[in-house]
């Protein structure tokens, strides 16, 4: 179990309607919400900007990983929100529930398939991290009504991932977001920018560094 008393637990909004659609029913964020509690690098005060920021962030996180009908989604503008990583696709709201959110934050890298099932997508994540996949915000340089933050992801490979079996090493990724708000505080855009080839890398156990001429080397 998570630490639901914990004052510095994350608050995830608009989970308790009985009329959720939900895909595969209420997710329980117990466990990654104990790993961010022990793991994170920022202690945001409860009542700054920064918290209210990440808040926000992992309730359309969980909207757009597990609620299947537009009209439950209260953390956005459902008429004209967006959602592109990496100068990439840009994908409506319907996108985000049809094609999903790893889809779409990945299908820019050579080292992932991201026409795959929505389905299968999330699959593969949850099972290579058990433990959860926790996120916090970093550094907040502007609020509302256009949001500019950095974030670190991070998990530990415990899982089978496509194949490649379970290093049980830390994995981490950095990036920066742009958020754009209407008049009523709901997220019109999100704009993602990362490099998920570090992490792929790791996953399908493939040394980007020491292909010749791979764009997405770290090697400068």
């Amino acid at each position: 179990m998570g630490s639901p008393h914990h004052p510095d637990t994350p608050v995830r909004s608009y989970m308790d309607d009985p009329n959720i659609q939900w895909k595969t029913g209420k997710p329980d964020y117990s466990a990654v919400n104990e790993k961010y509690l022990k793991e994170r690098t920022k202690h945001h005060k409860l009542d700054s900007m920064e918290k209210f920021v990440e808040n926000l962030v992992k309730s359309w996180e969980m909207e757009s990983t597990h609620k299947i009908n537009p009209k439950d989604w209260q953390t956005v503008d459902r008429e004209n929100f967006t959602v592109r990583a990496n100068g990439g696709y840009v994908g409506s709201l319907q996108d985000n529930i049809d094609i999903g959110n790893y889809n779409i934050m990945l299908m820019q890298s050579p080292l992932f398939d991201g026409t795959i099932p929505r389905q299968k997508s999330v699959d593969l994540f949850f099972n290579a991290f058990p433990g959860g996949f926790a996120w916090e915000l970093l550094e907040l340089f502007s609020g509302p009504p256009v949001v500019t933050f950095t974030w670190r992801h991070w998990a530990r490979w415990e899982g089978e991932f496509m194949g490649n079996e379970p290093t049980g090493e830390e994995i981490e990724m950095f990036g920066s977001t742009v958020a754009r708000t209407n008049e009523d505080g709901k997220i019109r855009s999100v704009e993602v920018f990362f490099d998920p080839n570090v992490m792929l890398g790791k996953l399908m156990k493939f040394d980007i560094t020491k292909v010749e001429g791979c764009p997405f080397s770290t090697k400068m």
